[in-house]
């Protein structure tokens, strides 16, 4: 049957993660190797997850890669341990598959988590398959041919291994049913949530700075994700130039995320578009940073063709910011009546949807909304569920 997971604390563990006896927990060892450059989606999720079970819970967290990881502030304290690198570099797939397991052993791991829906074909200990998103199985065009090869090479396997399948949200769930039904009675779904320092604003002085700083001074509407085709920003592009051609007092246009694959795609239509000089590219952009451009947004808009999540809506409802996104399940799982939706791939009808979230008391409905939407979207919850599913793991081993 398909669930959630049900937010308790632990039976008989104390608040350092030992149990009645004094023990120590087992240890988890996680794929870490979505902390191998700029972060993104899921390196958020590995390190709100490793940190809210070590800090909240005590486990002991060994995180691994098949380079050197340097880690983040956050994931400093002394429950958590960076695996020394192998003396053999070896690709991260291949790393996976024959390295992982004599690492696990190695460290003394009682569960290994796969936070990229892999985990070892000959896993020693109960490991746990997290899928974050489907697309390189069902937008396979939109999706490098090694990134594609991997994912489809190692996903049924793994989640063959598995005792456990986590998807982060209801829509990737229901998706994975429908492709792999045989996993329902081992799935459940633990969403991902939003770090406490993506906030409002609870003033506007610095508004001038950071339309200075991305904008060249202007209002704006934000864009913040990786530039791909299908994160949809071909579509937005077409759609706020409508709005432009109309308007030309409309804000302008920052996209802000790194480099994706198919970004040629995503650079021709900017470097075509008549107003060139009104949309911003200020790449890849810390946390602090994203949370700057999100609360001084005139607009937030996620045009995404398909998500697993769509972690920056659920950012930018948490900092406030009136949201536009494409309508498909997960964003409306997310975002609840805290956004506007608007069709998948139409710019006629996307600008529509933005003209009419431009207007001020629409605006003002849709902050309102997200301030009732943004508790239900931080990390306590899933942490309270993950913490449940290792201990439900380890009482069955």
């Amino acid at each position: 049957m398909i669930h959630d997971g049900a937010m308790k604390g632990g039976a008989g563990r104390d608040e350092k993660g030992r149990g009645s006896g004094g023990e120590r927990r087992a240890r988890i060892l996680l794929d870490a190797r979505a902390l191998l450059g700029p972060r993104t989606g899921v390196g958020t999720w590995t390190v709100q997850v490793a940190s809210g079970l070590a800090r909240r819970f005590g486990w002991e967290v060994e995180l691994a890669a098949h380079e050197r990881l340097d880690l983040p502030r956050e994931l400093r304290c002394p429950e958590v341990h960076a695996v020394p690198p192998p003396r053999r570099h070896l690709p991260g797939t291949l790393w996976l598959q024959w390295q992982v397991p004599g690492v696990v052993l190695e460290r003394g791991a009682g569960v290994f988590i796969g936070s990229l829906a892999m985990v070892p074909r000959r896993c020693p200990i109960p490991s746990v398959v997290v899928v974050h998103d489907l697309t390189p199985r069902t937008m396979p065009g939109r999706h490098t041919l090694k990134n594609r090869w991997c994912f489809n090479a190692y996903l049924e396997a793994s989640l063959e291994q598995a005792a456990r399948v986590v998807a982060v949200s209801h829509a990737t769930l229901r998706e994975l049913a429908g492709l792999f039904p045989w996993t329902e009675d081992r799935a459940r779904v633990i969403r991902n949530g939003v770090s406490e320092r993506f906030e409002p604003l609870t003033d506007d002085r610095d508004a001038d700075r950071t339309r200075l700083r991305y904008a060249n001074g202007r209002p704006y509407i934000l864009h913040l994700g990786t530039l791909e085709p299908r994160k949809g920003i071909p579509t937005l592009v077409r759609a706020w130039e409508a709005l432009k051609e109309r308007e030309v007092s409309t804000p302008d246009l920052v996209l802000a995320g790194k480099e994706g694959w198919g970004l040629r795609e995503v650079l021709d239509g900017v470097t075509r578009s008549a107003f060139r000089q009104a949309i911003h590219l200020p790449g890849h952009v810390s946390d602090a940073a994203a949370v700057e451009l999100l609360q001084h947004a005139e607009l937030f808009v996620l045009a995404s063709e398909a998500e697993g999540f769509g972690l920056p809506l659920a950012e930018a409802i948490c900092c406030g910011a009136p949201c536009v996104a494409s309508d498909i399940p997960v964003f409306r799982e997310v975002g609840g009546d805290a956004a506007l939706y608007a069709p998948v791939r139409d710019p006629r009808g996307l600008a529509a949807v933005m003209e009419k979230a431009l207007r001020e008391d629409v605006r003002t409905g849709l902050r309102r909304a997200a301030a009732l939407r943004a508790p239900d979207l931080r990390w306590d919850r899933a942490i309270f569920q993950w913490n449940e599913l290792l201990e439900e793991i380890l009482a069955r081993d």
